[in-house]
């Protein structure tokens, strides 16, 4: 299993990713609370873009009705809570398959990348409408990523890293910060992820990994 990026950082320089995450803070002119830790911290929502009846061309991911089976976000809504600052190093996304027709829940399959049909591709279009998707990611009216393809998830990696998006410059998200994550289908395509003949209800998932002040 593969060690994420900042965890093997962190062992061959202890304390680093905490430091720099506090002149993250420093520069920004957020407080630093004394009673908050400093660790690591993965928040990740499900949404569900496919059922009997539709097929969604557009996706928000971490904005709208909070459902806690659907999420981790502390709290009942998607603001973090004061003094909470969240440092995003990496982001991890697929899509997923509900029990039936119906029910989004129980999952009966969480896949990591999108396009990718088997460990030899990186994407086929033949099999996926989600090819030419893409994703903005907004923090407070400012866009940090603009129309980053799915596919920057799918490689042909079997580990831990498959799926993951290793971030070369870091979004900082400060407590109390409206943000948000939207997923658009590009043409006549959709963000239907179930490729099998069974109608089911289905939908992607993307999860924020970092350091936060907690």
């Amino acid at each position: 299993m593969a060690i994420p990026q900042s965890i093997e950082r962190n062992i061959a320089l202890p304390g680093v990713e905490q430091a720099n995450f506090v002149k993250y803070l420093t520069k920004a002119n957020l407080p630093i609370s004394n009673s908050k830790t400093i660790a690591y911290q993965s928040l990740y929502h499900f949404v569900q873009t496919a059922d009997l009846a539709t097929n969604a061309t557009t996706a928000k991911f971490f904005t709208g009705t909070y459902d806690q089976n659907l999420t981790n976000f502390p709290g009942n809504n998607f603001v973090l809570p004061q003094s909470q600052h969240f440092l995003v190093t990496a982001i991890q996304a697929g899509g997923w398959i509900g029990f039936d027709g119906v029910s989004a829940t129980p999952f009966t399959r969480v896949a990591k990348g999108f396009a990718a049909t088997d460990s030899q591709q990186v994407a086929n279009n033949g099999v996926n409408t989600l090819f030419n998707a893409t994703y903005d990611f907004t923090v407070n009216g400012i866009v940090m990523q603009k129309a980053v393809p799915l596919t920057q998830f799918d490689n042909v990696l079997l580990t831990q890293q498959r799926g993951r998006f290793e971030l070369s410059q870091p979004i900082l998200i400060p407590s109390q910060s409206d943000f948000s994550l939207v997923v658009s289908a590009k043409g006549n395509q959709n963000l239907n992820f179930d490729r099998s003949q069974v109608e089911r209800v289905n939908g992607l998932w993307f999860e924020l990994i970092g350091i936060g002040l907690i």
